[in-house]
């Protein structure tokens, strides 16, 4: 793993959710349950592929879209009760059929990282439920935002276990 980003650094990635810790999100720990930060950063990566062009029409009219094959979720504090928290995604690499990405959860209180989200997708032809090759032009806006989430000039922080094969 590499070091983490700073607070600073995750700030500056696109910001899907800003939200408050809810009671009915606070498990027999006193904190936020582990199933509401992997709903919040599965679905904020879900919104980055959005803005690639992999929405519900996508779906719907071209018969494609992305399943998660691997995933792994980590945790650097907690969040508690009526806390601010907001979810950032960065787009890291790609195959032609495949997509490595991760979410971050800031605690806003706290200024840090309470949480990491990495993930593997596949691209698939939802008829043959196969993997296929990503089309050019969402090929294309993912490539747009890997590069400007490069060019932020820190390493993401993935766990080494998984990416992208080629």
């Amino acid at each position: 793993m590499s070091d983490l980003p700073s607070y600073d650094h995750v700030s500056a990635l696109t910001a899907q959710f800003d939200e408050t810790v809810q009671p009915d999100q606070i498990d027999e720990n006193g904190h936020m349950n582990i199933r509401h930060y992997f709903g919040y950063t599965s679905w904020a990566v879900w919104k980055a592929t959005e803005e690639a062009g992999v929405d519900q029409a996508y779906i719907d009219e071209r018969g494609m879209s992305f399943f998660t094959v691997e995933q792994h979720l980590r945790y650097y504090g907690e969040l508690r009760l009526g806390e601010r928290f907001t979810v950032h995604t960065r787009l890291l690499e790609r195959s032609n059929r495949a997509l490595h990405a991760m979410a971050f959860v800031l605690d806003r209180e706290r200024e840090q990282l309470a949480s990491t989200f990495e993930l593997v997708y596949v691209h698939v032809d939802m008829a043959e439920r196969k993997s296929v090759p990503i089309p050019d032009d969402i090929a294309d806006g993912l490539d747009a935002r890997i590069a400007a989430d490069d060019d932020l000039g820190w390493a993401a922080p993935v766990c080494g276990a998984m990416g992208v094969r080629r």
